[in-house]
């Protein structure tokens, strides 16, 4: 008790300083004599400053974190324009003896990016090989004719590689990255395993189980299931219309005999493409030479010619939302009037109603900003497919089921406005920026330039590069647009629904609405 009236004490007596006082104690705590400190005189001098504001910021940084203008030049740094401007890719081609081609693009990394194409796919299957494409595609970097799955997968993180396996209607496509040091290795197990995966029974029901969840997944996925659905009844279940996935029944019984029959029907020299960025040519080449070139040229039978025909398909499916899609028959792949259409497309753009908005979301676009700003409409997006030797363009939107007949509504307005001609150069000019934007984003990962190689060599037989391209997108004209959309647009129409398709309008009045 003693000891607490003393300090009872000393707090009572203790009286508030001055505020000269708390100034002058501030002063000595934050500045303690300490030897070697830094202060405005012992900055060591910058050779780049040029005036008092600079040299009042580089002072102030070398002694407190504060911000520094990123107009300030950097000690040490070579100012802007001594920069050393970067080498321009150098491409090259070359074809095999046997017709294989290997195309290469360089590029100042220690990584690389390869990647095998075969020209097949779900278009060239039969009612005997179908199912073949997907099956393809899950058999990849498992067990080949001379290596478990176990090897394989040792193989590849041994050398640090990273591999995908990807199929699609005219193209099955094995990429790899790792080390450029090590681009020898991984593309010895790539070509490996395209070309001799393991067909016996227990691999092929390996892949069954995965390809029997890409069903089911897919049933769950309504805007990729209405996609292939627009596939179907545009090309009325032919060539690119052909299902991608396996049919549920053909792959509960589906086995390696009927894979083996596929690559051999489909597959020779001459439908093999290989592509690489990153890697010396004359090693690629080499490594393709070791891979591919004992393989003999074969007389396969040309694929079918795509042939549109537009039509209405509606497949029932889970209640509650509808998946629309009002297409029209696209350019392919070599049609003057490619890039209009994908200009086209950044045109329509489009999106969902929780879009965060900021550059680059296309919120100013057509379907953005009369289409989504409905409510009704949960997801709207145009499309532009191209093919080899065919196309598909138009909107794709989901809606709850009782608003089907809005959203088809909102649709239709848009692709005749589209049609009709009402395109502003305001639209055009952001079109076209959007379109090369895109492009050349896109060409700054080596994946996609690895592709993008591939894909021009399988289609066009030559590689035009990312500034030809974008140079072709800024010729455009409003002219140019107005022309491929009335094209594709007064070509027969074909509607699919996948869903709750109960309140989705008759294909006679969608059509009526269109014209």
């Amino acid at each position: 008790s003693q000891s607490q009236g003393q300090g009872g004490k000393m707090l009572g007596s203790m009286k508030p300083r001055s505020a000269r006082a708390a100034q002058l104690a501030f002063r000595r705590a934050a500045s303690p004599a300490v030897a070697g400190k830094r202060s405005m005189a012992s900055v060591h001098v910058n050779p780049i400053v040029r005036t008092s504001q600079d040299e009042m910021w580089y002072r102030l940084h070398n002694m407190w974190p504060v911000q520094v203008p990123l107009t300030h030049q950097m000690p040490g740094t070579p100012r802007g324009e001594e920069g050393v401007a970067a080498a321009e890719p150098v491409m090259k081609v070359t074809t095999l003896s046997n017709g294989v081609r290997i195309i290469t693009e360089t590029r100042a990394s220690v990584g690389c990016s390869m990647a095998i194409f075969l020209h097949t796919g779900s278009r060239f299957e039969t009612e005997e090989t179908h199912g073949s494409t997907h099956f393809l595609q899950h058999l990849a970097y498992k067990s080949t004719e001379e290596k478990s799955h176990f090897m394989v997968t040792r193989a590849i993180e041994r050398l640090g590689g990273h591999v995908a396996a990807g199929a699609s209607r005219d193209c099955i496509t094995f990429a790899g990255e790792c080390l450029a040091s090590n681009s020898s290795g991984v593309f010895a197990l790539m070509a490996e395993t395209a070309l001799k995966p393991r067909l016996d029974k227990w691999d092929m029901d390996q892949a069954r189980m995965l390809v029997q969840s890409d069903i089911s997944n897919s049933a769950k996925n309504g805007a990729m299931a209405v996609h292939d659905v627009l596939h179907t009844v545009a090309f009325q279940g032919q060539t690119v219309g052909a299902p991608l996935m396996c049919n549920p029944a053909v792959a509960d019984y589906i086995m390696g005999e009927t894979v083996s029959q596929f690559l051999a029907e489909t597959v020779d020299p001459t439908r093999i493409i290989v592509a690489a960025v990153g890697v010396d040519h004359a090693k690629m080449v080499a490594d393709a030479e070791a891979a591919f070139g004992e393989m003999a040229k074969s007389n396969l039978a040309p694929a079918e010619a795509a042939e549109y025909t537009g039509g209405d398909l509606r497949m029932p499916g889970e209640q509650g939302q509808v998946h629309l899609a009002i297409g029209f028959k696209g350019v392919a792949c070599d049609d003057k009037d490619l890039l209009a259409a994908a200009t086209l497309q950044s045109l329509l753009g489009g999106g969902d109603q929780f879009s965060a908005g900021g550059p680059g979301k296309g919120l100013t676009s057509r379907i953005f900003t009369k289409v989504l700003h409905h409510p009704e409409v949960l997801t709207a997006n145009s499309f532009n497919v191209s093919y080899g030797d065919a196309g598909l363009f138009g909107i794709q939107a989901t809606a709850n089921a009782q608003d089907a007949q809005k959203t088809v509504r909102l649709m239709m307005q848009e692709l005749s406005a589209l049609r009709n001609g009402s395109i502003s150069d305001e639209e055009v000019v952001r079109a076209k920026n959007m379109t090369r934007s895109s492009l050349h984003l896109n060409l700054e990962t080596a994946g996609i330039v690895c592709e993008d190689l591939g894909r021009q060599i399988l289609y066009y037989g030559e590689r035009k590069s990312g500034a030809a391209i974008s140079a072709e997108i800024a010729a455009l004209t409003k002219d140019d647009l107005t022309k491929a959309a009335e094209k594709m647009l007064s070509s027969p129409v074909s509607v699919a629904a996948y869903g709750d398709v109960a309140w989705v309008p008759a294909y006679a009045d969608i059509c009526a609405g269109l014209n």
